[in-house]
């Protein structure tokens, strides 16, 4: 089975992606700070992919994205930023080689979810 982790504290989209995770026959594990965050990922629970919020509570995103890619067992998950923040240039560059797709929470399709919920394997 798929298995997809989100990291946010936004309870709609933790919902919502885990919705599209188990119409995509995946099962999900949400967190909702940086600290469940971590202690997920040193748990040594494997993902598909990580949704992950830039802006959350304990630890940042952006310190969650480091710890990923720094572990050599979770350096190759794809990871999909999901972010109401409007982010620079600078950190677009910053996040261009670590993450699959940035998406904005303000203007995502739902089909954006789906497309990568189908796409993992």
């Amino acid at each position: 089975m798929k298995n997809v982790l989100v990291i946010d504290d936004d309870t709609i989209i933790g919902k919502l992606i885990d919705r599209l995770s188990q119409l995509n026959g995946a099962a999900t594990t949400i967190a909702r700070s940086g600290e469940e965050a971590r202690s997920i990922l040193q748990s040594g629970a494997r993902f598909n992919v990580i949704f992950l919020d830039l802006i959350i509570p304990k630890i940042s995103g952006w310190d969650i994205l480091t710890a990923i890619k720094d572990n050599p067992a979770t350096k190759d998950t794809p990871v999909v930023i999901m972010t109401g923040a409007s982010l620079s240039k600078e950190e677009r560059e910053k996040l261009q080689n670590k993450v699959s797709t940035i998406i904005d929470k303000r203007t995502f399709d739902m089909a954006q979810i789906e497309d990568i919920l189908k796409s993992i394997s």
